[in-house]
């Protein structure tokens, strides 16, 4: 027999998740014992151990029918010896076979009643009463007993079962593939019971379990969208965790601040902040001050990390209420509820490093204060200016970051924000220019600005590379079918013929196709030595291996072209090939290939080197281009209020304006008075199996403006999301 699938699996704990939430209780706490951790039990005889043995690989392969066959004979055989309980509690755990498709029968059928085998029950319920067997085998009694009433309709007694568990630490006598069914019942029974911390402890196991499946990305986006079922099991998990926080004692707060379990450690330092603040009158005290917001900085990685940012939103904003007047803030104004919370909790994390970075400095008298944005920008940008923001990081979108041109205006706190295109039309930028500047000398243009990526500026740059450091003469556009790829073809095709070269070839392609023969034979044809394709990092390796049948294939740009009936390319790409798919399945055919690159790991420059090990230290995962740029952009204001002396609103301003190059993750920057990045733009090559740096750098904007950039609006950049291989690659452009 088959073992469940994933959504089986996942779609029945969704669905304990909801039996168990009606059963919340409050009585007497129970001693908080844990299951003695003893050696394996193990039989007296060897060769009936290795009847267990194989047994238990029947049960373990799901393979119900051969594991109840083989535990009944060895129970009939060996009832003296002790591993025969371990198998009377697997012949239990057998006859409720496939439980994750049990469940999902259930839960379409809403029947109460399943027909849970009357046997089940009489092997489980001595066992989980019995002081006389293994304290493990016992526990793990209790855990499916409490299982196989769930199954059968009886939430009630499914709770009550694991209200005098010993702790929330599961039996290791609970298989694996079985603790996300048990989780939830077991925290629904400690919290019945009064356990509260003990529950939020469960809560917590069961948390890092299912969170190791997703990433955070998808737990966000999936509980929004409400179709994954493990989504909606963490965000339930989450609510339930935090809905206790009233009940916890002093101690057991201090104790969830150095839990190993990330959950644990956002309500312990939550629950602590809220309390500290509890009545408080502003201006706090600076030592308490300082440390409450000493366990913000403390946990609200963690509170990232399991889906709770709006939280830390919450308590930004009521620290930052807290504070003396003359203290600096930084406002951060991100999507962190809605349907684009999964990119605003990435921008979070990007920003909490860069605050913990300059709190563990020693200089704490910078605070960032959150806001969500979501269905309000213009409100969030006026109640961090009202907190006493002098700048504000954000929105993230070009929509929401144009409707506070007039507000920013008016209220003259700049705004920073990760748009992915133009905030100012140029058309209205020429007509700002061309009028008379005011009598004050004070600037005319909206304090907007933007710092993120210059995808026509990624095209530009490829041809200047291609034409004036490899001598190319002749290139060809290989693009996708939809503005993202049109746009940069004109970018790269005008830029390569205006410094001399000719464009042999501008080919569209589908990308929602599998078939690229002709499309390399179109190629071949035309003997480009370059070739320029604007797509994500999986739709090029791909095409890459059409175009090796053709005999095209890669060159080093400090490599001669050799003679061996090859037509040697030098590939083009831009910052969407930066994935590990490019190199893991096309280094061959790409050798070579150069690339843009406004962050990388692969950078070994002193703030690349400081915000990746920073980083990594703090999520245990390798941020990505994104998460950079919201990293920069704090640190970018913060070096103006302390390094620079512009504390206030209009020196910020002035200074962002300013012609000062500013260092950080992202490179060398500074802004243009149109608000637009200007950029040193480092490109990556591949290079024998590895992303390696390339040694030339250009800076962007190339030379004035164009009106490509004015066809390449954001959901360009948002359609080529839906590549359903490399969706790493294409988060470089996720700034919804």
């Amino acid at each position: 027999m088959s073992s469940p699938s994933r959504p089986q699996l996942l779609t029945a704990t969704a669905l304990l998740m909801a039996l168990a939430v009606l059963l919340v209780g409050c009585s007497t706490p129970s001693p908080n014992g844990q299951p003695e951790q003893a050696p394996p039990i193990q039989a007296a005889d060897e060769d009936v151990q290795q009847e267990f043995d194989r047994a238990f690989q029947y049960l373990d392969r799901h393979n119900w029918e051969m594991t109840l066959d083989e535990l009944r004979l060895l129970q009939s055989e060996h009832a003296g010896e002790e591993v025969a309980d371990v198998a009377e509690l697997y012949i239990a755990r057998a006859l409720l076979a496939d439980m994750g498709n049990r469940f999902e029968s259930m839960h379409q059928d809403e029947q109460q009643d399943h027909g849970v085998d009357d046997e089940v029950f009489r092997l489980l319920e001595p066992l989980a009463e019995s002081q006389s067997v293994d304290d493990r085998i016992r526990c793990a009694a209790m855990a499916y007993l409490s299982v196989a009433y769930a199954l059968a309709g009886q939430p009630d007694e499914a709770v009550a079962v694991l209200r005098d568990y010993p702790s929330a630490s599961m039996s290791p006598k609970v298989l694996e593939d079985d603790r996300r069914w048990v989780w939830p019942l077991l925290g629904e029974g400690l919290l019945d019971a009064g356990r509260y911390a003990e529950s939020v402890v469960a809560r917590g196991e069961e948390h890092r379990l299912l969170a190791e499946e997703e990433k955070l990305d998808d737990i966000v986006e999936a509980v929004d969208e409400g179709s994954d079922p493990v989504a909606r099991q963490l965000q339930l998990g989450l609510n339930r965790a935090f809905a206790v926080s009233d009940e916890l004692s002093d101690d057991s707060i201090r104790d969830f601040l150095s839990s190993d379990l990330a959950l644990v450690r956002a309500v312990g330092g939550w629950t602590m902040i809220r309390r500290g603040l509890d009545g408080a009158e502003p201006p706090l005290d600076d030592s308490t001050l300082e440390a409450l917001q000493a366990v913000l900085n403390d946990i609200a990685p963690d509170l990232v990390n399991v889906g709770a940012a709006d939280r830390v939103s919450e308590l930004s904003v009521a620290l930052a209420a807290m504070m003396e007047p003359e203290r600096l803030v930084i406002g951060a104004a991100i999507p962190l509820t809605g349907p684009n919370r999964a990119v605003g909790h990435r921008a979070l994390a990007g920003m909490l490093v860069a605050q913990l970075a300059f709190h563990a400095a020693g200089e704490p008298s910078v605070t960032l204060a959150i806001e969500d944005t979501a269905g309000d920008p213009v409100g969030a940008y006026e109640r961090l200016v009202d907190a006493g923001a002098a700048a504000v990081i954000g929105p993230l979108s070009a929509d929401d970051a144009r409707q506070l041109i007039d507000p920013s205006s008016e209220l003259g706190v700049p705004v920073l924000s990760l748009a992915a295109d133009r905030l100012i039309p140029l058309e209205q930028l020429e007509a700002i220019e061309a009028s008379d500047p005011p009598e004050d000398g004070d600037e005319m243009t909206p304090p907007v600005f933007r710092n993120f990526v210059d995808a026509i500026g990624e095209a530009r740059a490829a041809a200047r590379m291609s034409f004036e450091q490899f001598g190319d003469r002749r290139a060809a556009v290989v693009y996708p079918d939809m503005g993202y790829g049109q746009a940069l073809q004109r970018a790269f095709a005008e830029e390569f013929r205006t410094l001399g070269g000719e464009v042999v070839l501008e080919i569209e392609y589908e990308r929602d196709v599998s078939d690229y023969v002709d499309l390399a034979s179109a190629v071949a044809a035309a003997e480009p030595e370059a070739i320029f394709m604007p797509d994500t990092g999986s739709k090029v390796a791909e095409i890459s291996a059409f175009f090796a049948q053709e005999q095209i294939w890669g060159v080093k740009p400090d490599n001669p072209r050799p003679d061996d009936g090859r037509t040697h390319v030098h590939y083009l790409g831009t910052s969407l090939w930066h994935a590990p798919i490019v190199i893991d399945q096309a280094d061959n055919y790409l050798r070579g290939a150069l690339v843009p690159a406004w962050y990388s790991e692969h950078f070994e420059d002193a703030q690349t080197r400081q915000f990746v090990q920073s980083f990594e230290a703090i999520y245990e995962s390798t941020p990505d281009p994104f998460v950079a740029f919201a990293y920069d952009s704090v640190n970018t204001v913060r070096t103006l209020m302390l390094d620079r002396g512009a504390a206030q609103p209009d020196e910020i301003a002035a200074s962002l304006r300013g012609e000062d190059w500013q260092l950080g993750a992202t490179g060398r920057h500074r802004f243009g008075t149109d608000g637009e990045p200007h950029r040193e733009l480092r490109f990556l090559t591949v290079d024998d199996g590895a992303w390696t740096p390339f040694e030339e750098t250009l800076f962007t904007p190339l030379d004035g403006r164009t009106d490509i950039e004015e066809t390449l609006q954001e959901e360009d950049l948002d359609t080529i999301e839906d590549d359903p291989v490399d969706d790493e690659a294409a988060d470089v452009h996720d700034a919804r």
